[in-house]
């Protein structure tokens, strides 16, 4: 027994140090809406984002106009000037051409001796699924309740509240195409990608090092990485920022992205949101807001450079001048040969670090296996449910972590029993080498990563203190595999499982201590605590997801069901038992007979190439479309050909200019919200899935021949 105590010791330290990492990541507490006047109160924000988040509010329902009109009183209640910026904004989204009608919400207050301006900005419209708490009511509120703490600074204070950005950014477009004059400007970019958890500084401008340096010396919690701005660069993902950026400001970009599965849905509601992540985006911007009104913004906006940066524990940034990432690389070479040559007589040095370099890679393509196989046991879990990201997702990530490190330490038992000397250690480490001057290289913003790991892994070696080496490794790469595998939800289980087996590899020295007798008993255990955590994982539930739309063809006095998913236990009683293979703006779906209802039609009057559309009632959208190649102007703006139109909340009348061949067959569609009434409720455990504009409305279809 006593044999046991030292090993299982030196486990549960590593286990306890890494679980107080990970919960030293957690958001701060919320602050009570008692707080003083200078202070971010979450509880006070919270009254905004109920205010906000009642309904869903997409462009063009009732619901949108009644939040725009909120949050321009609330503004003017702060003594801001406001006007709202109104106008019909296109972009090309593929194959069609999406238009929207903005309202951007602008308020400003004057500065006293500006160097720039202070823009803060979030996005008020929603999908037509979810009320939007979180994406982006939590933001909103944010604004409103730090700007309410602000006070009036020597920069000009602007808010944006920003129109249309779930519909393709259109409302961030038109705001920067109406700017008249560059002056500095600094963004800072509120969003949301769930319901809670850190909120993470996940974007920056180019030639941040300024900015970051200000950034460090303001955030108060800063959860911030230079490898995350690199991946996310890699992604097809934008933001409002985005637009802001390419319009040549600078600025940082916040987000929480836990709880993924309130992304866009029902779940997206202020009784589900994190109090927590409100509280800290609000501290965070608060405290950011206060530092940039009084900074010279031109200096910040205009830097040269980028910045190497990371936070630890979310409590501090560190960071360093890109220019330094060769020179540290090269340190770290020379650091590895140093070893390398002071371990030159040691017995086996030759055989081991061959053992070491191939067992390493070994290692790793067993974590992947390892996720592999769990990410098949738990794919039934991912079908039907929001972004396809279990609702047990968290507990999955645990077993994945406890399954992989498991089967590693098992595949290293033997040679870390049996094969003495360092060259087992650096061969394995050779393998973080090799990324550390792979990502210098090709990706310098992830370099820090396995730079800093590494020297202090090579310092253990040298000083035979294989305590040295868990330092900057448990600090950094548990924070950074949970932050990636929030980001990935459970959408790439083998690299998860590859990725925690990386992290053991530098830990090998004291791996060596930490193995009993039995080496069989840590992974044994480990490996059970991990098949509980799955089990627990597959025992959480919630709603899926279920897509139902009305469509009627105003010409035919013909009309159907259609869903865009497997028929469910509900859509099947509408659609029937085999429903019919069809499509719907774009997309493949599934539909079935309906009686025909009496429904207001959209008027159609035709003068040579002009088509005059007057709507009978507020639409939340229009399709227009043909069969054959056609060129479209709207009230004489030409538009860009293509695909398909689909315009959001559109005039109550309109002209299209339409040039298409004769005989072509003209489509327009009008998408009314809600279902017809009489429609039998959705039943418990379904909500409906964010497919805009066509889900949960009634489409009437007026065709004709050019």
């Amino acid at each position: 027994m006593r044999s046991l105590q030292r090993p299982l010791g030196i486990w549960l330290i590593l286990l306890l140090a890494t679980a107080s990492v990970l919960w030293l990541q957690a958001p701060p507490a919320p602050v009570p809406a008692s707080a003083p006047a200078e202070v971010f109160s979450a509880e006070r924000a919270l009254v905004q984002v109920r205010a906000i988040s009642r309904a869903p509010h997409p462009l063009g329902s009732a619901e949108h106009d009644r939040v725009r009109d909120h949050l321009v009183a609330a503004l003017q209640q702060l003594g801001f000037s406001t006007r709202i910026q109104k106008d019909v904004v296109h972009e090309v989204q593929g194959r069609r051409v999406v238009l929207a009608t903005v309202e951007n919400i602008i308020a400003e207050r004057p500065a006293t001796n500006p160097t720039g301006t202070l823009l803060l900005a979030a996005h008020y419209d929603t999908h037509g699924t979810g009320p939007g708490a979180a994406d982006d009511g939590a933001g909103v509120a944010t604004l409103l309740e730090a700007a309410r703490a602000l006070g009036t600074g020597r920069n000009t204070l602007r808010i944006l509240i920003t129109d249309a950005e779930e519909v393709g950014l259109l409302g961030a477009r038109a705001y920067v195409a109406s700017l008249d004059q560059q002056t500095p400007t600094l963004v800072l970019n509120l969003e949301a990608r769930g319901g809670g958890g850190p909120v993470f500084m996940f974007e920056t401008s180019d030639r941040n090092l300024p900015l970051i340096r200000a950034f460090a010396a303001a955030a108060p919690s800063p959860h911030a990485s230079s490898l995350t701005y690199a991946l996310y660069k890699m992604l097809p993902n934008d933001t409002d920022l985005t637009v802001f950026k390419k319009a040549g400001m600078a600025g940082l970009n916040f987000a929480f992205v836990d709880h993924w599965s309130h992304y866009h849905t029902a779940l997206d509601t202020p009784e589900a949101l994190d109090l927590r992540s409100l509280q800290q985006e609000g501290a965070t911007v608060l405290a950011l807001g206060r530092h940039f009104l009084a900074a010279d913004l031109a200096a910040l906006t205009q830097g040269t450079g980028d910045a190497i940066y990371f936070d630890l524990l979310g409590r501090i940034l560190l960071w360093y001048p890109a220019t330094l990432v060769w020179p540290l690389t090269l340190l770290a070479l020379a650091a590895f040969g140093a070893v390398l040559w002071r371990a030159r007589r040691d017995a086996g040095l030759v055989q081991g670090f061959f053992l070491g370099l191939g067992l390493s890679l070994g290692t790793l393509v067993l974590g992947a296996l390892v996720g592999w196989g769990l990410g098949l046991l738990a794919n039934p879990f991912r079908q039907a449910v929001p972004n396809h990201d279990p609702y047990g997702t968290r507990w999955f990530e645990v077993a994945l972590a406890l399954l992989a490190l498991a089967a590693a330490v098992l595949a290293w038992s033997r040679a870390l029993r049996r094969t003495e000397g360092r060259g087992l250690a650096l061969g394995a480490l050779a393998w973080w080498l090799a990324a550390l001057v792979a990502t210098t290289a090709l990706l310098p913003a992830a370099s820090y990563f396995f730079l800093w790991p590494l020297l202090f892994a090579l310092g253990a070696l040298w000083w035979e203190r294989p305590w040295v080496a868990t330092l900057p490794l448990l600090l950094l790469f548990p924070p950074m595999w949970h932050n990636l595998a929030l980001l990935l939800g459970f959408g790439l289980p083998p690299f998860l499982g590859a990725l925690a087996a990386f992290g053991l590899l530098p830990l090998l020295p004291l791996l060596r201590r930490a193995l009993p007798t039995r080496a069989w008993l840590p992974p044994a255990l480990a490996a059970a605590v991990g098949a509980f955590c799955f089990a627990v994982g597959t025992r959480q539930t919630g709603p899926h997801l279920s897509t139902l739309a009305f469509l009627q063809d105003a010409d035919a006095g013909t009309a159907q069901w259609v869903s865009f998913q497997k028929p469910d236990l509900w859509t099947r009683t509408l659609l029937g038992l085999t429903p019919a293979p069809t499509r719907l703006g774009g997309r493949s779906a599934f539909a079935g007979p309906a009686p025909a209802l009496s429904l207001p039609v959209p008027e159609l009057h035709r003068t040579g190439r002009e088509l005059r559309v007057t709507l009978p009632k507020k639409a939340l959208a229009v399709s227009f479309s043909s069969d054959g190649p056609t060129a479209l102007s709207l009230d004489g703006r030409p538009l860009p050909t293509g695909g398909p139109l689909l315009w959001f909340a559109p005039a109550a009348s309109f002209t299209l200019t339409v040039d298409a061949p004769p005989g072509a067959r003209l489509s327009l569609e009008m998408i009314l919200p809600g279902l017809p009434t009489g429609t039998p409720p959705r039943p418990a455990g379904l909500m409906p899935a964010p497919v805009d504009p066509y889900t949960d409305v009634q489409i009437v279809r007026r065709t004709m021949v050019w």
